[in-house]
This record gives C-alpha cells, sequence and structure tokens, in this order.
C-alpha cells in the first residue's frame, strides 16, 4: 500500500478531529444519529457539528460551515443528499480534511446517471488527494479509538476481530451476533461503493494493523477481483482471513447491482480462487461468526486430528459430520489412552469405547468427564479437543476441569456448552478469558473448529 494512502486511513480510523455535516435537531435524521454514534461510543478527539442555522447540538456547539471551524479536520462524515455530498466534498478538500464518509446512496447503483455523478466524486476527492469511504454507506468503527461513525449509536466490546463488509444490514447482522457470542470487535467498515477505497485496500491496511488479529469479510462483488484474492491471500499468510461471499443463485447479481453498483460474479469461481489462495470461505453470517471467534480465541492447532468426549453422543455425530466434512479426521485413540480411559470408567463401562467418546451417564459428573479430557489430549493423534457438556440444574459445568485439561496439554480446546447463551454466560466469560471458545450449538462449534483446522492444514499440519 503506498505510504499516503496508509497515512489516510490512519487519518479516517484514528483521527484527532471529525467534523459532522448534516446534523439536525431530529432524532429521525440521519445526521442527528451520526452525531450521537461518535459521542456515545466515547470518542475523545474535537468533534465539530456543522449547521448553516442551528447554534449548539447535543453539547456541542455547531458550526455554520467547514470554513468556519478554527482547526484542522482529520475525517469528515457527511450525512446530506448525493448532490450535495458532492458540493461538501469539494469544501472538504479545500479545507485540507484528508478523508471523508459519504453516507448517502443515489450513486453508481442507480443507473448511468448516478454512475456520473459517482465518477465526479471521484473526481473531487482525487483532485485534492483524499480517500472516500463510501459512497452508499453505513460507515465504519473502531473500538480502539472509541470511534463510531455510523447512524447507528451503538457500544461494542473491544477484541481482535476487524469486519470488512459490503453491506451494512448484513454488516450489522455480523455485529450483533459477534456480541451475543461473546466476540470482541476491533474495526468495522461498511465499503459502500468503493468509489476510492477497495476491499483490498481495507485488507492490506488491516494486515498492518496490530490490534486486528482476524478479518471477516463479506463480498456481493467487486470490479477487481484479481486484485481482491490475490491481497487477501497475501494477508492470509500472516492473519487468518474468512470470506462470506454471497452469490450462490443467479437472482443476486442484479441485486447486488442495484445494491452497491457491483456485479456479484460467478459464486463457485469465486470460491474455486478463494480456496486455491488459502483463504477460508463460509456460507452464512453465523458460520462467519463462529469461525472469526475460534480463530481470535484459540492457538491454531498443530494437525487436522479431532478428539472429542461428550455424556450425550448426538451433537457429537453432527460434530463428526460436520468437521469431516472440512478437513479434520477423528483419529482412532491409542491402546495407552484406552486404559486411561477404562480406569475412569471401568473395565466393561455400557458404551463402546471411541473417539468421539460418548462416557453416557458417568460423563454427566464434571469430576469424569476431567481425566477423560486428559487422556484424550494427551493422546499422540489428537491436536484439538471438543468438549460437549449439556446444561443441568443439579450437575454443573466441567469449566474447571476444561480449564485444567487445556492448562496441563497445551493444545487448544473447543466447548459445546448445550445451553442458551445467557445460561452459561459467567461460564463463557471465564473460558474465553482463557482462549477457549464457547458454542452452544454443534454445528456452530464444528464451524470453529473447522477454521482452526483449515489454518492447521494451511501450514501443513496433515493427518491422515
Amino acid at each position: 500500500m503506498p505510504a499516503r494512502k496508509q497515512d489516510v486511513l490512519d487519518s479516517i480510523f484514528y483521527p484527532h478531529s471529525v467534523a459532522v455535516i448534516g446534523v439536525t435537531g431530529s432524532s429521525d435524521r440521519v445526521g442527528y444519529n451520526l452525531l450521537q454514534s461518535i459521542i456515545h461510543a466515547g470518542f475523545q478527539g474535537r468533534i465539530y457539528p456543522v449547521h448553516p442555522r442551528l447554534e449548539s447540538l447535543q453539547g456541542l456547539p455547531v458550526y455554520r460551515s467547514l470554513e468556519e471551524i478554527p482547526e484542522p479536520v482529520d475525517l469528515a462524515v457527511i450525512g446530506v443528499n448525493q448532490l450535495a455530498t458532492l458540493e461538501v466534498v469539494e469544501q472538504c478538500g479545500r479545507k485540507g480534511v484528508k478523508g471523508v464518509v459519504c453516507i448517502a446512496g443515489g450513486y453508481k447503483e442507480m443507473g448511468e446517471e448516478g454512475k456520473a455523478l459517482e465518477e465526479r466524486l471521484v473526481a473531487a476527492a482525487r483532485q485534492y488527494e483524499m480517500e472516500v469511504v463510501g459512497p452508499n454507506t453505513l460507515g465504519l468503527i473502531n473500538t480502539r479509538a472509541n470511534l463510531n461513525v455510523t447512524f447507528y449509536p451503538m457500544q461494542l466490546p473491544r477484541g481482535k476481530v476487524s469486519f470488512v463488509t459490503q453491506s451494512g444490514g448484513v454488516g450489522l447482522t455480523i455485529l450483533h451476533k459477534a456480541v451475543d457470542e461473546g466476540l470482541g470487535i476491533n474495526k468495522w467498515v461498511g465499503v459502500g461503493n468503493r468509489s476510492t477505497l477497495e476491499i483490498s485496500d481495507y485488507l492490506e491496511y488491516l494486515a498492518r494493523d496490530d490490534s486486528t488479529a482476524v478479518i471477516g469479510v463479506f463480498v456481493e462483488g467487486t470490479d477487481d477481483a484479481r486484485r481482491l484474492v490475490q491481497v487477501a491471500g497475501e494477508v492470509a499468510r500472516h492473519k487468518p482471513v474468512v470470506f462470506y461471499k454471497v452469490g450462490r443463485s443467479g437472482a443476486v447479481s442484479h441485486a447486488a447491482l442495484t445494491h452497491t453498483g457491483s456485479m456479484a460474479g460467478s459464486y463457485q469461481v469465486y470460491r474455486q480462487v478463494l480456496q486455491q489462495f488459502g483463504l477460508l470461505v463460509v456460507d452464512s453470517t453465523l458460520e462467519m461468526v463462529a469461525a472469526c471467534k475460534a480463530l481470535a480465541m484459540a492457538p491454531i492447532p498443530r494437525g487436522n486430528g479431532v478428539g472429542v468426549v461428550t455424556h450425550t453422543a448426538g451433537p457429537s455425530i453432527v460434530l463428526l459430520d460436520e468437521i469431516s466434512l472440512r478437513g479434520g479426521v477423528f483419529p482412532a485413540l491409542a491402546g495407552s489412552t484406552m486404559g486411561r480411559i477404562k480406569e475412569v470408567l471401568g473395565q466393561n463401562p455400557p458404551v463402546v469405547l471411541k473417539n468421539p467418546l460418548d462416557a453416557a451417564g458417568q460423563g454427566m459428573q464434571a469430576a469424569n468427564l476431567g481425566p477423560l479430557m486428559e487422556a484424550v489430549l494427551d493422546d499422540p493423534c489428537i491436536d484439538i479437543l471438543v468438549a460437549v457438556y449439556c446444561l443441568h440444574l443439579n450437575w454443573r459445568c466441567p469449566t474447571v476441569e476444561i480449564l485444567d485439561a487445556r492448562e496441563r496439554s497445551g493444545k487448544p480446546v473447543v466447548a459445546l456448552y448445550i445451553s442458551t447463551g445467557e445460561k452459561v454466560k459467567e461460564e463463557r466469560e471465564l473460558l474465553h478469558s482463557r482462549d477457549i471458545p464457547v458454542y452452544t450449538t454443534p454445528e456452530e462449534a464444528a464451524w470453529g473448529v473447522s477454521a482452526l483446522l483449515h489454518y492447521a492444514l494451511q501450514r501443513g499440519g496433515i493427518r491422515r
């Protein structure tokens, strides 16, 4: 990435000052919510609302124009219509603003007239060496800077996962699901029409961002698929990248074109090429969050050997099915491991001893699951363990035992607690704090494990 573009993106994600153009006194309007979002997130820099007639708003003095702002402005957020946005972008250029977020739609996604208007927008930005987030975007978020430049006021938990999304609605879906799952957010950006900043530009920026450990990308389509895939493949060599590419049905192309002005492109071609470059491709927002959660919390296993310890066979069968389809193997347990298992369950337990290991009724006692998990983790063919437990009123979850087993072995562990998220919230927070992701459905646990195995396989960790 050119140094100039890197510097401008730094100013966009880490501004010292933000101007909000188009603020209003009505909470029903986008401009009001843009300002409220910045204040509500706790942004510590200077905030300059701009409106020609208002004197104050939400506790801040309002400036009649950009020219009246007495100091330099790093980032301008523009909440006016598409025609007025063009004029404001030119004003920002004359002011020396480095980056602008253009919320309004009505550009190339609307046909030839809108395309011509967007070309004028790009020309104005290029004239003043500005970069544009959008237009037709929800905006961006950087929790590390307490910055929320969207018109959805919210506060998000800080974390290590950043998302780049071509849809504000899908991006919000991912955000809310991530919060439900106890996953911290680092950065989030809605790319909109990508007038000057492509998805690949954001990927290059996040690749250099020390606070981002995992990147999730939602893609409808792009005008430069070759560069996107090449950049993403290079980034994935250093930190995990997870792609959700929409477009399995032919109906998507027109919908994408009229949404962000992008042709969706062949889903199968995209998927095959992304996979050839070693990228993880998922098929839903749920799978996206499950994968990013595992990659952000658990270490990458050394190989693809999966062990399961449970007291209920059904979820382990789902795990077996989902993970096997994605390159995981469930090795037979060594004789020495079987011996240790029989020390816990007896020489003639009422179950067939194998991997996945179903301890049946005895496994409902956390004290029994502990030594079983340790035995399976010590097996030389096991690289990652899934501990499965169904929440019960009278029996405690094996959280302490999972922590001890993980500490003792050093191998990654994933917990599947069959429950509502709320009822295992405290257990989950404790396990998450120790790099053990917790899921409440077998499918999501399988997606998380499969994401870890994907990057294990990319590093050559393969068992047959």
